[in-house]
């Protein structure tokens, strides 16, 4: 089989958020000119972050300091860093330094101390749910000026995305689902004459519309990514990962786009464990127990949760299951542990 094409993580995120690209870049060539508005940029999991950072490190080498946390910060080691760097900041999954716990807080606190003093420009990501509990509790956007929510993507914006990393090469999309087509009958109302007599008589007459197949034909392409879209609910990370699970390159095939059930019923721990991991994005064994603290059976109930389908493990990290991230976020705002 032939590797699949792929394009370049600059121009994906180039096209993806152009809007809030400006937005940085603005802020990044006016940086010296007034005080600093500091940047924080929030999302969903998976919903490309990670795009924008790349680009904006690809624009400015020589300008940008690229200081990311990728475990729970439990120590001032990091303050140290922000002193050297030059100035302007990218500090990614700024969710780290903030637990849900008694003194969980006291991470963040210093880094608030730090840019509430600092001519530095930050510009910082944020997991959404840690911001909504963070904003509730700590009122942290008074320190960011310039708040950039990233948008959800439509299905036509994530078909051009994503079929633009196979430039010169041709999906095939079939549809081989077994599928009713849609017929159309209409009861009628015809008058008719019987043999050898005048009288007229009205009976009921049938008439019957085939589906029009070739028309559904047509669309395949595009009933394709709604339905990932769907799956995806404008996540392009979600839908990447579930395109990239169902292409049988350079096949596409209906059936291989997974039916993900969304019937949740957990215990109150397991809702936590869940609310933490949604919140931290990918966390570690260790301080996914430092945050529920040892009340709480962390491997049974991690146990349970993978078994559910709503949590995977990768190279020592847990995060919530891509396909299942609208079934999560859906479930734990209506138990109103995140909003």
């Amino acid at each position: 089989m032939p590797d699949e094409p792929q394009g370049s993580a600059e121009s994906v995120g180039a096209s993806m958020f152009k809007d809030e690209l400006e937005t940085i870049t603005a802020a990044i060539e006016s940086y010296g000119e007034k005080p600093p508005d500091n940047i924080a940029m929030i999302s969903d999991p998976f919903a490309g972050q990670n795009f924008i950072i790349e680009e904006l490190r690809h624009r400015y080498p020589d300008t940008i300091s690229y200081l990311p946390f990728f475990s729970v910060v439990t120590s001032k080691d990091f303050i140290p860093n922000l002193y050297t760097a030059k100035d302007v900041v990218i500090m990614e999954r700024c969710h780290f330094l903030a637990l849900r716990k008694v003194g969980g807080f006291a991470m963040l606190d210093e880094f608030l101390d730090f840019i509430s003093s600092s001519e530095k420009l930050f510009i910082t990501t944020w997991n959404s749910y840690s911001w909504s509990y963070l904003n509730a509790v700590r009122q942290i956007e008074g320190f960011f000026p310039e708040i950039i929510h990233l948008p959800k993507m439509d299905s036509k914006t994530l078909k051009e995305l994503i079929l633009s990393k196979y430039e010169g090469a041709r999906i095939e999309f079939i549809d081989d689902r077994v599928i009713e087509k849609k017929q159309g009958f209409e009861v009628l109302e015809r008058k008719i004459t019987l043999p050898f007599t005048n009288t007229a008589l009205t009976i009921p007459w049938i008439s019957y519309s085939p589906g029009e197949s070739k028309k559904e034909e047509i669309e395949i392409e595009d009933a394709v990514f709604n339905r990932i879209n769907i799956i995806a609910d404008g996540n392009y990370g979600v839908a990447q990962r579930v395109w990239e699970r169902s292409l049988d390159y350079p096949e596409m095939k209906t059936s291989n786009i997974p039916e993900v059930p969304c019937a949740v019923d957990l215990t109150i721990n397991e809702a936590f464990l869940l609310t933490i991991i949604l919140s931290m994005e990918s966390i570690q064994l260790v301080d996914l127990a430092e945050i529920a603290g040892p009340e709480i059976n962390i491997d049974q109930n991690l146990y349970r949760l993978i078994q559910h389908g709503l949590v995977e493990e990768e190279k020592g990290y847990f995060h919530i299951k891509p396909e299942a991230l609208k079934c999560v976020c859906n479930y734990l705002t209506r138990i109103r542990m995140v909003w």
